[in-house]
């Protein structure tokens, strides 16, 4: 009987455990993504810096540089804050649709109210003492894109995330509530939500050059059409509680506004890469990834601005990437098997 209880118990904190790791946190659909935008963050950063060449040596030793490693920390301790914040402040809310209810894990209880708190102030604490790291050492010389690799103002980083911190908190806490403001909403998501890892990174590096500032751009573009999809799936249930902008202008209106805004993320793309090549301003082949990104969502769109029920079609077609729909991970995995191929074809060549 004894061996039972303590099987059971054992059970119950490794459940508690998976509930704050895989569900609260949810890292098991962000932590793919933010690596990926630490790396687009530091390996052009290490190849510009060094004349643009890349060898083997290099990225071994950014693989065991401890600016690498504090920017994981950084970027995932602040995401896990931003998710459990919502999920925390969102409980009411989401305790009135049985989906969302059971996605969030403060709603079941599975997470108790207490266990949010000590988390949120630890995952506050953290990001914030990491951050100080770059006041104090400055990125390495096989990193850094500066004459002399000398840093301006490295105290930065610590105010970018004291900043985004606050963003994040009151992206869903009363009094401001940011989610429940129109047009507030979708631009402090659009800013911050989504694109943290990599502005983080560009922020800490100091390398705020137009490739850099435009994949910025594009990663505001896509965090914001993420918001405005979230909101017409939520549509039904949030116009009984609160507003935001999908209230405001209606969800038809609302998927045309997000297809429009992926066009402009193609078109964009293409514009400047076509300008680089002939004007010698813009952004080179290397940034093909967007346009190919922007194609595979198309269909998605296509078939959202045709749908008659946009609640469950967005959840099927759009959201939980890696966690519940492959076809999200299809379009993904399409778009970067021809990308890898053009970009080792392009390093291989010497391309700049």
């Amino acid at each position: 009987m004894q061996i039972a209880g303590c099987i059971i118990m054992a059970r119950k904190k490794e459940s508690k455990l998976r509930s704050v790791v895989y569900d609260l946190s949810r890292m098991n659909e962000w932590w793919l993504l933010s690596m990926g935008m630490i790396l687009f963050a530091f390996i052009p950063n290490i190849y510009v810096a060094n004349g643009y060449y890349l060898d083997i040596g290099m990225i071994i030793d950014f693989l065991m540089s401890p600016d690498l490693y504090l920017a994981i920390l950084i970027v995932f301790g602040v995401q896990i804050f931003l998710f459990a914040s919502n999920d925390y402040f969102d409980r009411e809310v989401d305790a009135l649709d049985p989906k969302k209810k059971k996605r969030n894990p403060v709603c079941d209880g599975r997470i108790t109210v207490k266990g949010v708190r000590v988390l949120l102030l630890a995952t506050a604490i953290i990001p914030l003492l990491a951050s100080l790291y770059f006041y104090f050492h400055a990125p390495s010389a096989l990193m850094y894109n500066r004459p002399g690799n000398a840093p301006t103002s490295l105290i930065w980083p610590f105010l970018f995330t004291t900043f985004t911190l606050f963003v994040y908190y009151f992206y869903t806490a009363p009094p401001l509530r940011f989610k429940n403001k129109v047009g507030l909403d979708v631009l402090s998501h659009g800013t911050l939500i989504n694109t943290f890892p990599y502005f983080f990174c560009l922020v800490a590096l100091e390398d705020y050059t137009i490739g850099t500032l435009f994949l910025l751009a594009i990663l505001m573009m896509r965090s914001s059409m993420a918001q405005i999809l979230q909101e017409i799936r939520d549509y039904e249930v949030d116009k009984k509680v609160e507003t935001n902008t999908v209230i405001a202008i209606g969800q038809k209106r609302a998927i045309w506004l997000v297809f429009s805004i992926n066009l402009l993320l193609f078109s964009s793309s293409i514009v400047l890469i076509a300008s680089y090549h002939l004007n010698g301003w813009g952004v080179s082949l290397y940034y093909i990834i967007l346009p190919l990104l922007s194609l595979t969502y198309m269909p998605t769109l296509f078939k959202l601005l045709k749908a008659a029920d946009y609640g469950d079609n967005i959840e099927r077609l759009w959201m939980g990437q890696g966690r519940e729909n492959l076809w999200q991970v299809a379009q993904y995995v399409v778009a970067f098997a021809i990308y890898i191929p053009i970009v080792a074809y392009l390093a291989t060549i010497g391309y700049q």
